[in-house]
């Protein structure tokens, strides 16, 4: 019993510990396509197998790395879910529960240059919070439950996300309808400069783990808060990455990394985009009446989806345990660490982005 009680944490730790590596080096990945365009650009490092969903809705595949330039293959266009909601003002007003809502921050210490004259405080306290708080306050006067955390989980490397799953399983104790974990990007200005309604603010852009039993889940719920923000603010979502990591959303579906712009934005934009992107969540997650029947559905089936992934890890579990019966837990842990890609680069992510 012990030593199956070691595999299945092994392959658990593994798991969760599996996060995309971060440029320490204050640079970026600029992704391009077969015809040599610039799709965009990320401080994550991408691994073959990812995929990127583009802000005009074209899905690519990342082929792969040389120095800073990901190369990435166009898959198809894809169409994103019909998202019916309700005017906003109704959700206040609605006599059923109004939702509730969990946010933390993993990288708590990321600040905005522009701002704070840093990308990163020491002390934790980053610009990044702000964001946050301000996500949650927007929320909250629409009628909203929001548990918001500033817990620290600094220090910004390969751990932190381990450190933010307790934090995680804390705001989950609140049976929030959805978890969002809020970040900044690290890439040039541009990459998320944006008007709407003809007020400058920053892009958002989604991250979904794709190593997690809820990925499909979260996969649709991706698309569902780019449908419902490509409708009410076009130009607000930048796209969608659905890359190499965990990023705690096994925890449950609904669970999303949004990134606010990048360390070069300033924090009056990343600040304004939340103030809008507050209004995105409700539909998409489904905390209205006439939207919760429809999330159900379409995330619902992504859940269901789930269930394949959990089969499998049972039975990686048991061969596992039998491994280890036979003296070869060098071999699995060998297995793990390059399906984790462990190993490939140890070096830690230092917070130069989310």
């Amino acid at each position: 019993m012990k030593k199956y009680l070691m595999a299945l944490f092994l392959v658990l730790a593994l798991t969760i510990q599996t996060q995309a590596e971060e440029r320490g080096d204050s640079g970026y990945f600029t992704l391009v396509d077969e015809e040599d365009r610039v799709i965009t650009m990320t401080g994550r490092e991408l691994d073959p197998g990812d995929h990127y969903i583009a802000g005009d809705n074209r899905l690519f595949e990342v082929v792969r790395t040389e120095a800073d330039t990901v190369l990435v293959r166009f898959v198809e266009t894809i169409t994103l879910p019909t998202v019916t909601y309700e005017p906003l003002a109704q959700v206040g007003s609605a006599t059923e529960s109004r939702g509730v809502v969990g946010i933390y921050h993993t990288h708590n210490a990321e600040s905005y240059v522009p701002s704070s004259g840093t990308e990163s405080k020491d002390d934790g306290e980053g610009d990044i919070l702000q964001v946050g708080e301000r996500l949650a306050s927007a929320m909250e006067e629409m009628g909203l439950t929001v548990y918001w955390s500033d817990n620290s989980h600094i220090p910004h490397d390969g751990q932190a996300y381990l450190r933010s799953r307790r934090t995680a399983t804390e705001l989950l104790q609140k049976n929030p309808d959805t978890l969002l974990d809020i970040h900044r990007d690290a890439t040039p200005p541009e990459v998320y400069e944006t008007e709407v309604e003809g007020v400058p603010m920053s892009k958002v852009r989604l991250v979904v783990g794709r190593q997690n039993q809820n990925r499909a889940a979260n996969l649709e719920y991706a698309k569902r808060i780019k449908a419902v923000a490509d409708d009410m603010y076009p130009g607000l979502v930048e796209g969608i990455f659905d890359a190499k990591g965990n990023y705690n959303q096994d925890l449950g579906p609904k669970t999303i990394l949004l990134e606010f712009g990048a360390h070069t934005t300033s924090l009056e934009q990343a600040e304004q985009s939340a103030e809008y992107f507050a209004k995105v969540i409700p539909a998409a997650a489904g905390l209205t009446a006439a939207t919760k029947a429809e999330a159900e559905r379409d995330i619902g089936g992504g859940a269901n989806r789930a269930l394949v992934w959990l089969i499998v890890v049972t039975a990686v579990v048991v061969i596992g345990f039998v491994l280890i019966n036979r003296g070869r837990i060098g071999s699995l842990t060998g297995f793990f660490r390059r399906e984790a890609g462990i190993g490939q680069n140890e070096q830690d992510d230092d917070g130069e982005s989310s």
